[in-house]
């Protein structure tokens, strides 16, 4: 599948969507539905597992690997929903799901659920879907509502620097009927498995990281393999032999490397303590997402420099440089990536009173 994604990548860029040959092939490997419960087809992957995973595509893609991430990571709305709901929406093989978190829906009371009315952004993947979820403020509090997709208008607004692919347009939905069966909040749910005790938006974060560590990867490889065959110019010895381009390279390998140990030895100790059943503190939650914040901020900045070291190769559009340089950026953007994590993280650690309910 890697072969394909990074053949069909400058197509998808065009057109502003993941192709209909690598969405048929993620779908069939079984990358939209990583994370539900095996019960269910779902590949009920661990998380640090599902790391290596989304990483993978990434290095592949930057916009492929971010639909598989955000499509598996809904699919982990499956060990919440009652079991009627969950089996009418993910019950298919076939089924692909995405949405946006957010809470810009709004709902009022209906006969066995609830009438939905909403526009929401950033809904990544979601042309792509056969299910979309959105989050909705309720008469009974928040909730992830799942609609189906012929239910949904979407936007055409996503013409976005990078990970241009993800199609993450906004999309509308009005009076919708969605019934209590697809109707789910997961910090309320109370479900005996690891994956359901894990904090349900510090792994959307955990997703986002491993994007950009994937996407900066790519870029490093890019600039290695370049390296060995331009001559810069003015210049008569191959970039790979110049001690700049050597340690620059050692640099970006390193600091890559280091954000990506810190990320996964964090991701592996809260795992255990979801699998254990163990309470996990504040200050252990805020470490992680430090972990997610840091391995995000460095993506960019080791994908700057592998840009840098590619020189004025480097910015023409049949680059893939470019456009992992456009797509880290973009990627650490992401408020769950924010570098607000950062102060966060400090105030914890320092005992100073902070708002930690979205850890």
């Amino acid at each position: 599948m890697d072969e394909l994604i990074r053949a069909e990548a400058a197509t998808a860029e065009r057109d502003r969507v993941v192709t209909p040959p690598v969405v048929a092939a993620l779908v069939e490997a079984g990358a939209t539905r990583m994370l539900a419960p095996a019960s269910l087809g779902g590949g009920e992957m661990d998380l640090p597992s599902w790391l290596v995973a989304v990483e993978d595509l990434a290095r592949a893609d930057g916009s492929t690997g971010w639909t598989a991430m955000t499509t598996s990571a809904t699919s982990a709305l499956a060990w919440y929903l009652p079991a009627d709901g969950a089996a009418e929406v993910f019950g298919s093989p076939a089924s692909v799901v995405a949405g946006t978190a957010a809470p810009a829906g709004r709902a009022v009371a209906a006969d066995g659920g609830y009438r939905v009315t909403g526009r929401w952004g950033w809904g990544s993947a979601v042309p792509l879907c056969t299910w979309v979820a959105g989050g909705a403020v309720t008469p009974d509090g928040p909730r992830f509502v799942l609609l189906p997709r012929s239910a949904v208008t979407v936007h055409d607004t996503w013409d976005a620097a990078g990970l241009r692919a993800t199609a993450s347009h906004e999309w509308e939905v009005s009076g919708e009927f969605v019934p209590f069966r697809r109707a789910v909040w997961p910090a309320s749910a109370e479900v005996d498995a690891p994956l359901a005790r894990f904090p349900f938006i510090a792994f959307l974060a955990l997703g986002v990281a491993a994007v950009g560590l994937g996407i900066a990867a790519r870029a490093v490889e890019e600039a290695a393999a370049l390296a060995v065959v331009k001559t810069p110019q003015y210049t008569s010895t191959v970039l790979a032999a110049q001690a700049s381009a050597q340690i620059d390279l050692a640099i970006a390998e390193a600091r890559l490397s280091a954000a990506r140990a810190f990320l996964h030895a964090e991701t592996a100790a809260r795992w255990a303590d979801a699998v254990a059943g163990a309470p996990v503190g504040a200050g252990d939650r805020a470490r992680l997402r430090l972990a997610c914040s840091h391995a995000a901020a460095e993506a960019a900045s080791v994908t700057r420099l592998a840009f840098d070291l590619g020189g004025g190769s480097a910015v023409f559009a049949d680059s893939p440089l470019q456009r992992c340089l456009r797509d880290a950026h973009v990627a650490a953007q992401h408020g769950l990536v924010s570098r607000r994590l950062f102060e966060t993280y400090g105030a914890v650690r320092l005992g100073v009173a902070v708002d930690t309910s979205r850890l």
